[in-house]
């Protein structure tokens, strides 16, 4: 674990390293073009192996790992494929739905890339079940490296605004390859995995995961994602831009910082719900008060600092997303407490009530900054309305997964095992 941990915060430091000189060799604009192409692919990428990736890590015989590693790859596949269709059927429609033009010559990214994520995302698992937690680390830094190195060469040699959005594909595939090396695919396992009876057997068995996880998994991105690109079709490239930015310095090393304490707090509250020792509600609300401490002291550095510091760190023309991570305060620190926590749910076997969050904070995150958009709002107060509700979307995460941990109505641990591997957002 301490090499994933290493790798995640060595790509993570590498990225805002890098942010001041790519804010000054791309303009707003370049990262609005940016921001869609990627939210666009990890919308995509999130459900392109079909969801078998998470029944990976769970078959006793590594044969049958093998076949679930063979049909998330294949998914993968069907995954580009039909998406490259749409990008040539449809891709001018969808960049005039984003009011940007430019769009239309870097959309062909998103089928490989969201592809190579779905490749990533099985592979990984696979890594997890053989606990080759170096290959990980390994993977997460060289992802983040390769990255930066080519926006940064991309923009230099003048490939604007798509050379954002050719490091993002770029990356995944880089983070695929250093995956592969022992992955195993060609061994007598790998060979055997992939007969195809095994492979239909295999695929009946799992089968609700790609019927029922998917879906979930889709809804649960969408809640992150579907915002930002109604931002984008609503306020232009620039906006969008800014917002990218900000998501970019701010968001994503809280998230990193996130995901570390949630995999702590799952081990820790599926023990708990195992033993039935009662001690869930205890674990719950340490670590929401550990969090909390974490939380409100950075959103208020946020509100007070982000303005100047962002039009100091990454030019005057950047001092917008400064006002962005004010109205996003609240929301992240929100956000930062209650995602970790949302795992209960799922341990303790309420996966109705996660699907129907799943689906409300959608209906509302996107329905608040339309409704604010629709009425005339400027962007800075959209974004104020996207920050307040998903606040409060998150919020109620937070009492409901409290109440589910205080009631206790935990199902047995093999039950729990699989939808546990979920990733939430």
């Amino acid at each position: 674990m301490v090499a994933i941990a290493a790798g995640s915060a060595g790509g993570q430091v590498l990225a805002l390293a890098a942010a001041p000189l790519l804010s000054r060799i791309y303009r707003p604009a370049d990262f609005g073009v940016f921001a869609v192409v990627a939210a666009l692919v990890v919308t995509i990428g999130t459900v392109a192996a079909f969801r078998f990736e998470l029944a990976v890590p769970l078959p006793e015989e590594e044969r049958d790992a093998q076949a679930l590693v063979a049909l998330g790859l294949a998914a993968a596949g069907v995954t580009a494929l039909l998406g490259t269709v749409v990008v040539l059927v449809a891709g001018a429609d969808v960049s005039r739905l984003f009011g940007q033009p430019e769009l239309a010559r870097w959309l062909w990214v998103v089928p490989p890339a969201a592809a190579a994520m779905g490749v990533v995302l099985v592979l990984n698992q696979l890594a997890v079940r053989h606990r080759r937690y170096g290959s990980i680390g390994q993977r997460s830094f060289a992802q983040s490296l390769t990255i930066v190195v080519t926006q940064l060469g991309a923009g230099l040699a003048g490939l604007r605004p798509g050379g954002m959005a050719l490091g993002l594909g770029v990356g995944q595939v880089a983070s695929a390859v250093v995956l592969l090396r022992d992955a195993g695919l060609r061994s007598a396992e790998g060979r055997a995995g992939r007969d195809r009876r095994r492979l239909r057997a295999v695929a009946r068995r799992y089968r609700r995961f790609p019927l029922l996880l998917a879906p979930s998994g889709l809804l649960n991105i969408l809640g992150t994602q579907f915002p930002v690109l109604l931002i984008a079709s609503w306020y232009g490239a620039s906006v969008a831009g800014w917002l990218g930015l900000t998501q970019r310095v701010v968001a994503m090393p809280a998230a990193l910082v996130a995901s570390a304490v949630a995999q702590v707090y799952l081990a820790e509250i599926s023990r708990a719900a195992r033993e039935g020792a009662g001690t869930g509600r205890r674990i719950f609300v340490g670590a929401s008060r550990k969090l909390t401490l974490i939380a409100v002291p950075s959103a208020l550095l946020l509100v007070v600092a982000a303005p100047a510091a962002f039009s100091v760190l990454f030019g005057a023309g950047w001092a917008t997303s400064g006002s962005y991570a004010q109205a996003l305060a609240v929301y992240m620190a929100v956000q930062f407490v209650a995602s970790p926590m949302s795992q209960t749910l799922v341990v303790f076997g309420q996966h109705g009530r996660q699907l129907a969050w799943d689906l409300g904070r959608v209906v509302l995150v996107s329905g608040a900054v339309s409704a604010a958009a629709l009425s005339g709002a400027s962007p800075l107060a959209a974004i104020w309305t996207m920050s307040v509700s998903g606040a409060l979307a998150y919020l109620a995460c937070w009492l409901m997964s409290l109440r589910a941990v205080t009631s206790g109505a935990a199902t047995r641990p093999e039950r729990t095992a699989e939808p546990a591997a979920l990733a939430r957002t």
